[in-house]
């Protein structure tokens, strides 16, 4: 009998610790949802946050699109304000129009005059060349 209590006891021990684990497990995973939920709510709060915020600067980079400058490509500063991410629309607004279009699958590339380019990648900036 001995060794009998001995086996209950052990199995005693271990229900008692995997108890234990299990509790802090699901103690923890709900403490994470909860955390997970909570962020997913902030992040609905700042996107819409967001789209008030643009919409007004939309509207206005809307009027700024209707003037381009055909030697605005020529103004290093403009070159020097690209972002790597802009549009095409972007682009076009800093630069103006380019003088040849290339387009190999996901890779777009504008040329300009005195061997300056911008390179897209999926239709959004990935590189660029200035005017030498």
């Amino acid at each position: 009998m001995n060794n009998s209590n001995a086996l209950t006891r052990s199995i005693f021990k271990l229900s008692v610790v995997c108890t234990v684990a299990l509790t802090t497990a699901f103690s923890s995973y709900a403490s994470d949802s909860d955390r997970i939920t909570q962020l997913e709510k902030e992040v609905q709060e700042l996107k819409l946050r967001l789209t008030k915020i643009e919409a007004p600067q939309n509207a206005s980079s809307n009027q700024q699109k209707s003037i381009v400058f055909t030697d605005s490509w020529k103004s290093l500063a403009n070159w020097r304000s690209l972002k790597k991410g802009m549009s095409f629309d972007d682009v076009r607004a800093v630069l103006g129009e380019p003088e040849k279009v290339g387009a190999s699958g996901p890779i777009t590339n504008w040329q300009y005059p005195s061997r300056s380019e911008v390179n897209f990648y999926r239709d959004k900036v990935d590189g660029w060349t200035e005017p030498r």
